[in-house]
C-alpha cells in the first residue's frame, strides 16, 4: 500500500537544491539513483524532497518499496521545474561571462583632446596583455570625477581640479592655450603675442565647459572684451571661421596636436601664459581596483 504524505503549506519558496533533487527524482526510478546523480546521500536527498513537498503543500511522489513515481501534481510541474533550472543555469553562464569580460576590460573616460595621449599606451599595454579589452569614452572634464566615483570608469584623463579625497590623481602635462590665425592676418607677423594684443579682435573659442570659462576669465582680467556669438562645439567650425579671417581662434595645444592645419598659424601667448593641467584619475582605494587596471595605472604613472 502506498503511503501518502499529507503536507502542511509553508510560506517559504523552494530552493534551487530542492528543485534539482525533484528533477533528478523525476528522471530516475529510485531516490538512491537520483541521489547518486547529484553526489548526495540518500537520506539527505529524501529530506530535500520532503522539504520541497512541505514548501509547495502537495505530494509530488508516490513512494513504494521498489520505485517512486510522480503524482499528478508532480507531473504537472515537471516541465516548469526543468525550465526554471535551465533558465538559472543559462543566467549563471551569462553572469560568469560578463564577470570574466569585465575583469578583462579597462574602461577609460577622457577629454577628447587627451585621447591621443593615452591611446598609444593602451596599444602598448594590450600588446603585453592580449586578453585585455579597452573601452574608451570621450566626454567633458566636468563629468570625469563623477564617472570615477560612481564606478562607471576605471581610469579618467582630464583637467585637474580640487580632487575629492577618494580620487587618486597624477599630473600628466600642462596644456597651453594658443592663438590660431590665417597667414594673412596681421597677428601672424608678430614675433610674440600678449593677451592685450587680442583686444578688439573677433574671437572664436570652443564652448567646452571649464576650458571656455578659463579663457574668458583671463581675457576679462586682461581687459579684452569677450564677445563670442558663435556657439562652436567642433574645431572644424572654428577653423572655418579662422580660414576666412572672420575670427581669431583660441585652442589648447593638445587640440592643435590632434587637429593641426598646415594652412594656419599657431602662436603661443607669451604673457601671462595660460595652461590647463591634465591629470590621470582613478578611485583611491587600491584594494577595490582590479589587477589589470592597477597594472595599467602603474605603467602610466611610470611614464609621467
Amino acid at each position: 500500500m502506498t503511503h501518502v504524505y499529507q503536507p502542511q503549506r509553508s510560506a517559504s519558496i523552494p530552493t534551487l537544491r530542492q528543485l534539482s533533487c525533484f528533477k533528478q527524482a523525476a528522471e530516475h526510478p529510485t531516490f538512491t539513483q537520483a541521489a547518486q546523480s547529484l553526489a548526495m546521500s540518500q537520506p539527505a536527498f529524501s529530506s530535500a524532497i520532503r522539504e520541497l513537498e512541505i514548501t509547495l503543500g502537495v505530494t509530488l511522489f508516490d513512494r513504494s518499496m521498489r520505485r517512486v513515481r510522480l503524482t499528478p501534481a508532480g507531473e504537472s510541474v515537471r516541465a516548469q521545474v526543468s525550465w526554471m533550472i535551465a533558465t538559472f543555469d543559462q543566467g549563471m553562464e551569462e553572469m560568469l561571462q560578463r564577470l570574466q569580460h569585465q575583469s578583462r576590460s579597462i574602461r577609460i573616460h577622457c577629454i577628447p583632446s587627451a585621447s591621443q595621449w593615452i591611446a598609444p599606451y593602451m596599444a602598448q599595454f594590450q600588446q603585453r596583455h592580449p586578453e585585455v579589452h579597452f573601452v574608451l569614452d570621450d566626454m567633458h572634464s566636468d563629468t570625469l570625477i563623477e564617472s570615477i566615483t560612481q564606478g562607471d570608469a576605471d581610469i579618467a584623463v582630464g583637467l585637474h581640479f580640487d580632487m575629492p579625497a577618494h580620487i587618486d590623481s597624477r599630473l600628466i602635462t600642462s596644456d597651453e592655450i594658443v592663438v590660431v590665425v590665417s597667414p594673412r592676418h596681421p597677428l601672424a607677423q608678430q614675433a610674440k603675442l600678449h593677451w592685450h594684443d587680442l583686444k578688439d579682435q573677433p574671437l572664436a573659442v570652443l564652448r567646452r565647459g571649464n576650458t571656455y570659462d578659463m579663457i574668458t576669465t583671463v581675457l576679462r582680467e586682461q581687459g579684452v572684451h569677450v564677445n563670442v556669438p558663435h556657439n562652436l562645439s567642433s574645431i572644424e567650425s572654428l577653423y572655418a571661421l579662422v580660414h576666412s579671417d572672420l575670427k581669431v581662434g583660441l585652442i589648447s595645444s593638445l587640440s592643435k596636436q590632434a587637429h593641426t592645419d598646415p594652412q594656419l598659424c599657431y602662436l603661443p601667448i607669451a604673457r601671462p601664459q595660460l595652461a590647463r593641467k591634465i591629470c590621470l584619475m582613478k578611485h583611491g582605494k587600491q584594494a577595490d581596483t582590479p589587477l589589470l587596471v592597477q597594472a595599467f595605472w602603474d605603467m602610466l604613472c611610470e611614464t609621467l
